[in-house]
């Protein structure tokens, strides 16, 4: 859970760690500002992940140190933020309505309380329910990262807080997000090793969606190394979230069997050239795009807008293809022809610019970090933090 102390007296460390790069921010939080003190990254060895998943745990660590050693070398982060480094997270938002029974009565914080808890526990469950539909998993796998509050209505007036004396009516939608306890396991040795405070785990599928505002409906393509992550984000809900075992590292393969030429040449020539493995990647990563949105969105309308990202958003071949993909001969709903649009970081220009341009995934957590941390303090996002606790 998120600490509630003025946390910009300490520099923190923004951490994206991906079976291609270590990426690290070391970040100072204000109220109205976010300064990125100093950036460092470092490579990956091709045997510390397998499919996406960590299999070498010294090594990674090693990575770490020595990126942390850039970034920081005098040792005084003591704090950081890290992504979820599993290809098994799930994230699920719910809606829910309650009618209070004793409207003419100030309400109180007990009765706030129950009724969060209450609906916390339905959502938990319903979520969990579909999980171990598609998983296996029970809830006894899983472990809660965080619960975080999207919308609060009124009597159909949307607020910030249910501060009103009297009220009748609340709609209330959160978004939980959950990982298998061998996996954050696996998370928490990395830090013990390390020696730092964990303040909190972003997940990337859920940050990067925040980089959109409200009403935006949208469908995110976030094509990694090793995998892909799919979100779909309909006004502020995320209703679907999953990772596929394809990333641009298939297609370098593909290339790298008829070439002998390094990674850092095939992206310098992506564009232009290796048409026939590019063909072959693109149909594979569409199908499985298109079998997970049939999955999700079901009878529902699809979002005609989609962000597809690849490192610095390097990715009009993969735009082109998509341009020419007949979703609704796919039987996925679209009110329009698909359009790609880009996110609204809301971030000061020369800070971005003191990171590379490849870094959508650290920027969006470094933008929902302070957007969490700073964002107006709520008696229902501490209800809903002590709730959560109770019930883990």
């Amino acid at each position: 859970m998120f600490e509630k102390k003025e946390l910009w007296t300490d520099n923190i460390a923004v951490i994206d760690i991906g079976s291609y790069k270590i990426k690290i921010a070391n970040c100072k939080f204000k109220k109205n500002e976010i300064d990125i003190v100093s950036y460092s990254e470092k490579r990956q060895e091709q045997d510390i992940f397998q499919n996406g998943e960590i299999v070498d745990l010294k090594a990674l660590c090693e990575n770490l140190k020595i990126a942390f050693k850039k970034v920081d070398p005098n040792n005084q982060i003591k704090k950081i933020i890290i992504n979820s480094i599993s290809l098994d997270v799930f994230l699920s938002s719910n809606r829910w309505d309650f009618e209070r029974q004793f409207r003419e009565v100030k309400i109180k914080k007990e009765e706030i309380f129950h009724i969060i808890k209450q609906k916390e526990i339905e959502c938990i469950e319903k979520a969990i329910k579909y999980i171990k539909s598609k998983t296996g998993c029970i809830k006894e796998d899983l472990k809660i990262l965080s619960s975080n509050i999207n919308h609060i209505f009124i009597d159909w007036v949307e607020v910030k807080d249910l501060y009103w004396k009297y009220w009748k009516d609340i709609s209330i939608s959160i978004t939980n997000m959950f990982i298998p306890n061998g996996k954050f396991d696996v998370i928490e040795e990395i830090w013990r090793i390390l020696w730092k405070e964990i303040i909190t785990i972003i997940p990337q599928e859920y940050s990067i969606t925040k980089l959109f505002d409200e009403e935006t409906n949208v469908v995110v393509v976030n094509i990694w190394n090793a995998t892909t992550s799919i979100s779909i984000k309909k006004a502020d809900e995320i209703i679907g979230s999953t990772k596929i075992n394809i990333g641009m590292n298939d297609l370098f393969k593909k290339i790298k069997e008829k070439k002998i030429i390094p990674t850092e040449m095939i992206i310098k020539d992506i564009e232009n050239e290796f048409h026939e493995e590019k063909e072959i990647f693109l149909e594979t990563l569409k199908e499985c795009i298109i079998a997970w949105l049939q999955d999700i969105v079901d009878w529902r309308v699809c979002p005609n807008k989609f962000f597809i990202t690849w490192w610095g958003w390097r990715c009009s071949f993969i735009k082109e293809y998509f341009k020419k993909i007949d979703f609704v001969w796919n039987d996925i709903k679209l009110v329009k022809k698909i359009e790609f649009i880009e996110p609204d970081f809301s971030l000061d220009k020369n800070e971005i610019a003191k990171i590379w341009t490849d870094n959508i995934n650290l920027l969006s957590m470094i933008f929902v970090a302070h957007k969490i941390f700073y964002d107006e303090k709520s008696i229902v996002k501490d209800i809903l933090e002590e709730v959560v606790m109770e019930l883990e």
